[in-house]
């Protein structure tokens, strides 16, 4: 893995998730801020769903 694609790998995320199209990205539609906001909701979602994951393996407790 190149540094420039670590460096970018955050896009990609925000792409596979649907959120935005690659040629969204590409021509500039979103900006930079937006895919950033994009990302910090994806990652706030992961945590919640991990949450909800491991207390329903406790038994909901």
């Amino acid at each position: 893995m190149t540094e420039q694609f670590k460096a970018e790998l955050f896009i990609y995320q925000v792409i596979d998730s649907g959120m935005v199209s690659y040629l969204d990205v590409k021509n500039g539609a979103v900006s930079l801020a937006e895919l950033l906001n994009m990302l910090w909701y994806l990652e706030m979602k992961s945590d919640v769903e991990y949450t909800a994951i491991k207390k329903a393996e406790k038994g909901g407790k």
